[in-house]
């Protein structure tokens, strides 16, 4: 059997990771995970009983933090294949030629993990494996994307075993789902549009889990973390099949039980779906809001969903009870102060629960990574080692008034939840970026997330102090 050791930075539970490892477990391999935030001499750990896989999942900008580890990790561990998966290496998979790597997983990991482990441990070729990249004494052989799963039932549930020796993980109280695979929409800022392309022709593309599949589920972990307060499904679009939240939410309540959070489009919810997820435990949504400017939000973004649409949805949740957190980006292509005070604005109106902005990231590959670039909107040194792992962080874009927008981002909750008049706002963004401005950032967001979540507000403090940790080093 083969020994694999996933590594991660993030101090949740990651889905990715958490399915490769009770896949490569059910074919007969050995497969952890490793928090190293919280581990910092696991590394000694390890050496006990050498990993013949080193695996990380890897967002772009986050990938960065991995491959310092991954620096640190290959002298420790000379024998060990790394491996890197996730979004990252999907879209750009020539960071496989990048010192330490040695294969990288594009797409889907189950199959193609299993694959890799089966033959490390028979001792034979991997070269030829479908979604991977395999670097052999610099040659690379770049092996084509597999056909898509179609029964997403048959995938074995994550393998939430190893967080129980992490605490931040194992007193959490709202746990990752997911019950879909895929998206139909084609918003500019995300990588969606790229993988379809990616897999055309390889089988149909959006795909749901059994709702009793994932009901049992979510039973299995709610007997096995007694934690467990919130689960939370983390698909793109929770209501993109009607019929299946129906079916769902019906086992949901009988068999569950507990308040859950959920991510929605604001044109997919009417008054029948807000009732049945309702009646079922739907605690929160999350909402795309992501700009208050109507040429922003649909021509920039891409997100076809209107004004209207967005007011419609938030009247319909405030009248079933149901808290919604939105989604908002600030430092967007092309905008200006007035344009970022709309979505303010807009928050304002809809009186949103829980109001969240980040600060785009220019993600290249990207329908808006290419607009930027187009209009000639990012320094002329820009390249990726300059992005950044976190939302907050200050803009890559030029803006004429980038400092100002900065500066709303970090006011933003206290804006929208204290109506802050624009007035007021104005003058107060124009001061320069000083500590207090980062104070009520910290403070509110903690308001926020707690609610969101219902976490208490000393468990949401903690832990992210913790995450500040990792952040702030990287």
């Amino acid at each position: 059997m083969a020994r694999v050791a996933f590594i991660q930075f993030t101090m949740i539970d990651n889905l990715g990771p958490m399915i490769l490892c009770a896949e490569l477990k059910r074919h007969g391999h050995e497969a952890e995970i490793v928090i190293a935030p919280e581990e910092p001499g696991y590394q000694r750990r390890l050496r006990a009983n050498p990993p013949d896989i080193l695996a990380f999942s890897c967002t772009t900008g986050a990938h960065l933090i991995a491959l310092k580890e991954i620096a640190r990790l290959k002298p420790v561990f000379p024998n060990a294949i790394v491996v890197m998966g996730g979004p990252h290496p999907t879209y750009f998979p020539e960071v496989v030629r990048t010192n330490g790597i040695d294969v990288i997983c594009r797409g889907d990991g189950e199959e193609a993990m299993v694959d890799l482990a089966n033959a490390i441990d028979s001792g034979s070729d991997f070269t030829h494996v479908e979604n991977l990249w395999v670097k052999i004494d610099g040659e690379v052989f770049e092996n084509p994307l597999r056909l898509l799963n179609q029964d997403l039932d048959s995938i074995a549930f994550p393998d939430r075993e190893f967080y129980h020796r992490y605490r931040s993980v194992r007193v959490y109280p709202s746990k990752l789902f997911i019950a879909s695979r895929g998206c139909p929409f084609e918003c500019s800022f995300c990588f969606n549009h790229s993988l379809k392309k990616m897999y055309e022709g390889k089988g149909r593309y959006v795909r749901h889990r059994s709702p009793e599949n994932v009901v049992e589920e979510v039973a299995t972990v709610k007997k096995d973390w007694k934690w467990l307060k919130t689960p939370y499904f983390a698909d793109d679009s929770f209501l993109l099949d009607k019929k299946w939240v129906e079916e769902f939410s019906e086992l949901y309540h009988k068999r569950i039980g507990l308040p859950f959070l959920c991510q929605i489009r604001a044109d997919l919810l009417d008054e029948d779906i807000a009732k049945t997820i309702k009646a079922a435990g739907c605690h929160l949504v999350s909402l795309g809001v992501e700009s208050g400017n109507d040429f922003l939000r649909e021509e920039v973004l891409g997100k076809t969903v209107t004004r209207e649409q967005i007011e419609s949805a938030a009247e319909i949740l405030k009248k079933h009870n149901i808290l919604f957190r939105t989604y908002n980006m600030l430092c967007l292509p092309g905008e200006t102060l007035d344009m970022a005070l709309e979505t303010v604005s807009i928050n304002v109106k809809i009186r949103a629960d829980c109001p969240w902005a980040s600060i785009v990231q220019p993600y290249p590959r990207t329908q808006l990574g290419q607009y930027v670039v187009e209009h000639g909107l990012l320094n002329a040194d820009f390249n990726m080692t300059k992005m950044s792992a976190s939302f907050f962080k200050g803009t890559l874009f030029n803006l004429p008034e980038k400092k100002e927008i900065e500066n709303l981002q970090k006011l933003f909750y206290a804006a929208v939840k204290w109506r802050i008049p624009p007035r007021v706002l104005k003058r107060l963004v124009k001061l320069p970026h000083n500590p207090l401005f980062e104070a009520v950032f910290r403070i509110t967001y903690l308001l926020n997330t707690a609610r969101a979540y219902r976490m208490p507000l000393w468990f949401t403090a903690w832990l992210a102090f913790e995450m500040r940790k990792l952040y702030t080093e990287n």
